[in-house]
């Protein structure tokens, strides 16, 4: 579980990192001199990031090649990251410069909004992404798919989330334990938020009216989902290979895992596609953020290495596989893929404050039909 805000005890601890969060806000938001900013990371020498992404560490060792300045990267699943990173800062334990992180939603409201961090954009990012990929800075979109075994089917079986709640799919489809995925449960809240779609996605199938013991669609498909007995996993990596494993006569189905998976379709030889079809949405993204801690003991190395990631050279760890995304418009898509742009016409993402304010509705629903 994630730590609870700051109780009115550490008020002056959190007043204090709110001044220094709003005057380096202010600082970033002015033009810099860029090379006073690199002549100062050099002096620095080094830089410490917490991430819950691997690819943050040949990202660093590539720059480190480059420029000398040493990265230290800390690998931290999504909820240990925010909770240590906000622990620390409330301690005052200067440990962490910036921070590679994923469910936003959390971060923002246990990092940001308490002015341990904030954002900084810097050159590339400001003169080349799209403005809303600058607040927060994105380093990167990750989409989550729908997947099958093309050896069981030659074609697409999907044309609607609903049949998933169906018996034909009763014990047969995959997904990670949104108990533990924060970016499962924010997705879900988008659910929640358009649940005319959903309604309406509902009786295109059945030619009925959605009949509802839940207050909205998005919680009405949570619990049926739950109840068609749907298998829970822990991992992105053995659903894709579960569903795509040959030589199977009843195989699992694939239902929001990374579809940066499909990488290991040639080196696994698995058959497995994701779903073009499945209405009305064909998965979710999410973007992979970058914050600047606002007492960062190496805060110019730290934009600096921000800078690069912000590049096609700094992102290319991340580009080796379809299903990732830099908002830099110069990327070319992987073999096969598409551009971010078209993505972002087929999934659903998620609205953030709405996501905060309902993803615990989400989580109950959750636990209480996946502990039927």
């Amino acid at each position: 579980m994630l730590p609870r805000l700051p109780s009115h005890r550490q008020a002056s601890a959190l007043l204090a990192a709110l001044v220094a969060a709003a005057l380096l806000a202010f600082a970033t938001a002015q033009a810099e001199d860029w090379s006073a900013v690199e002549e100062a990371a050099l002096a620095e020498g080094r830089l410490v990031v917490y991430s819950t992404t691997s690819r943050t560490v040949p990202a660093g060792e590539s720059f480190q090649a480059l420029t000398g300045i040493q990265v230290e990267v800390v690998r931290l699943g999504e909820q240990d990251l925010i909770e240590r990173a906000f622990q620390e800062s409330r301690a005052g334990v200067r440990n962490v410069d910036m921070i590679v992180v994923e469910d936003w939603p959390a971060a923002r409201e246990l990092l940001a909004n308490t002015g341990y961090f904030v954002n900084y954009v810097p050159p590339t990012a400001a003169e080349r992404f799209a403005p809303h990929h600058q607040d927060p800075l994105v380093l990167g979109y990750i989409n989550r798919i729908f997947g099958f075994n093309t050896e069981k089917h030659d074609e697409d079986p999907f044309t609607n989330v609903w049949e998933l709640t169906m018996p034909q799919y009763s014990g047969r489809v995959m997904i990670r334990d949104v108990a533990i995925t924060g970016e499962h449960q924010n997705a879900f809240t988008e659910w929640v938020r358009r649940s005319d779609e959903l309604e309406a996605a509902y009786t295109e199938l059945t030619g009925e009216a959605l009949q509802m013991t839940e207050p909205n669609a998005g919680l009405e498909f949570i619990k049926r989902f739950l109840q068609n007995d749907p298998i829970i996993m822990t991992s992105d990596t053995r659903i894709a290979e579960a569903v795509g494993a040959r030589g199977q006569d009843d195989p699992p189905y694939g239902m929001f895992y990374v579809y940066s998976k499909h990488r290991d379709i040639p080196l696994q030889d698995l058959a497995l596609a994701d779903s073009r079809a499945i209405q009305p949405t064909l998965g979710y993204y999410y973007p992979i953020v970058l914050q600047l801690a606002s007492d960062a003991r190496n805060p110019n190395a730290a934009k600096m290495f921000m800078e690069y990631l912000g590049t096609l050279e700094g992102f290319a760890p991340w580009a080796d596989s379809p299903g990732v995304y830099t908002p830099n418009p110069d990327q070319v898509p992987f073999e096969g893929d598409m551009p971010l742009a078209w993505w972002e016409e087929q999934l659903w993402g998620y609205d953030l404050d709405f996501a905060v304010q309902n993803r615990g509705i989400v989580l109950d629903t959750w636990f209480r039909y996946a502990q039927r």
